[in-house]
């Protein structure tokens, strides 16, 4: 009565696997997580010199134990086909969504949780919840109408795109490497399937002031002159951010400050304009223009 399946798409990160298993484990309830990938990447030390496959997983033990847990929770359209096949063979209740960016996702997961174990919002939750509030808050000023390129699989791409829309940012340029049935809800004028090149100029003529997407579109962005918040896989030139957690109220309040610092740090400021008539009554020595200039010959 205490398990819970959980399908996990492939745009979360390791980081992101042990975010879920601790949100649903706050509720008293234990995840059987598939695929588990928590533990990949993450610099543990084994005695024999090589491994051939990354530690940790889901034993088959526990994913044959599937059909006899309390719920489902899918996360990531993209595993709907698996859902609809353990849903048939097992007839156990599911929950699904989209992705666990911003919010509202996370408020929907939270109360999921909530009705699955019958257990109030433990505090620590609600106290996570009113960080990002705050986050949010003190993040408008740099997130509002800010100018984004999204490059990035599916599934992703519609996480970030709707987050980025719930606080004010404008997605001019949106490109996924494939179709998919997800991109209908994507909040831009359209998705384009290509790669990111068409990213690139995608962004060029929407005034891109952020590029969001793999190690791949660093080139990119120096062309541009715009920073860019790497997302997706693969991450290589960027230590830890295999380990970067994108999902629930934490990992949204941080994705904020990173966009709201690789803005303020990448800003820049319309320089004062000094007519060529103003005297140079009151400037400091710095500011003194030499004699004769700002004179106009006819």
């Amino acid at each position: 009565k205490k398990q819970v399946n959980v399908l996990c798409a492939s745009m979360l990160t390791p980081g992101d696997t042990e975010a879920i298993r601790d949100w649903i484990e706050a509720f008293g309830l234990r995840p059987v997580m598939l695929p588990d990938i928590g533990y990949s990447l993450d610099g543990h030390m084994v005695d024999a010199e090589t491994t051939p496959l990354t530690l940790g997983g889901t034993p088959r033990s526990e994913i044959a134990s599937m059909g006899e847990s309390a719920a489902t929770l899918v996360i990531g359209r993209s595993l709907h086909k698996a859902a609809d096949l353990l849903k048939q063979r097992t007839g156990v209740p599911e929950h699904r969504f989209d992705h666990l960016l911003g919010l509202d996702a996370c408020d929907a997961f939270t109360m999921a949780l909530a009705e699955i174990s019958g257990q109030p919002v433990p505090a620590k939750i609600d106290r996570q919840r009113a960080q990002l509030q705050d986050a949010m808050v003190d993040t408008h000023f740099m997130t509002g109408f800010l100018r984004v390129g999204i490059a990035a699989d599916p599934d992703l791409l519609l996480g970030l795109g709707v987050f980025l829309a719930g606080v004010g940012a404008e997605i001019v340029s949106a490109v996924a490497p494939a179709r998919a049935e997800v991109l209908a809800g994507m909040p831009s004028h359209a998705v384009q399937i290509g790669d990111l090149e068409d990213l690139e100029r995608g962004a060029l003529a929407g005034r891109a002031q952020l590029l969001i997407s793999n190690s791949h579109a660093a080139q990119a962005a120096e062309r541009l002159q715009i920073p860019l918040l790497r997302a997706g896989f693969p991450q290589y030139d960027w230590v830890g951010g295999y380990a970067r957690t994108w999902v629930g109220y934490r990992g949204a309040r941080a994705a904020l400050f990173d966009i709201a610092n690789l803005f303020l740090g990448n800003h820049h400021d319309t320089p004062a304009y000094r007519s060529i008539y103003r005297t140079d009554a009151g400037l400091d020595s710095q500011e003194r223009t030499p004699a004769g200039a700002g004179l106009v010959r006819h």
